[in-house]
Formats: C-alpha cells, sequence, structure tokens
C-alpha cells in the first residue's frame, strides 16, 4: 500500500511539470523576427534575418499562415515567443 501511494505521489508530480511549464513560456516576452524564408518543413520555417545566424521557429496548427506562400527567399515578419527549446510563432506576416 505504501509503494502504491509513493507512486501515485509521484505520477501527480510528473503530470504537474507541463502545467508549470506552459504557464512559464506563456508568459515570455515576445520577439519580432524579420528575415528571408530558408525553409519550411511541416510546422517548422527557418527563417534568416540580415546580418543574424538563422532561426527556427515552431508555427503550431492552429495559426492561420499561407504555407504555399512561405518560399524559399520570401521576406517574413514573425512574432513569436520562447518556449524551452524553441520559438513558437503567434503571428507570421509575409512581406511584400
Amino acid at each position: 500500500m505504501q509503494s502504491v501511494r509513493r507512486f501515485l505521489a509521484l505520477l501527480v508530480v510528473l503530470f504537474s511539470i507541463p502545467v508549470f511549464a506552459q504557464q512559464a513560456s506563456s508568459s515570455a516576452p515576445p520577439v519580432h523576427i524579420t528575415g528571408a524564408v530558408l525553409s519550411l518543413n511541416d510546422n517548422i520555417l527557418d527563417v534568416k534575418p540580415p546580418g543574424a545566424p538563422a532561426v527556427w521557429v515552431t508555427i503550431p496548427a492552429n495559426l492561420h499562415v499561407d504555407r504555399g506562400a512561405l518560399k524559399e527567399g520570401v521576406n517574413v515578419s514573425v512574432e513569436a515567443y520562447w518556449a524551452d527549446v524553441c520559438y513558437v510563432a503567434t503571428e507570421v506576416t509575409i512581406q511584400k
């Protein structure tokens, strides 16, 4: 019985970690990234700002973006926030 209680306590702790991680990432300050598209693979946009290294930005599935227009060399403006290991886009604008 003692081991079951320990196991349940461990589960509660493990399941609460993602909740705290999400709260911390959603409060991260937004970042503005402007540059040329290097590639778009699935939901990962590779953007090369002028004079800086390329940046990978995850585009969430629920964010409306014209993915067909995100071709190599197209200039984009991305609003994003840092979430643990990568940037997550909140807005992607194609510059003309």
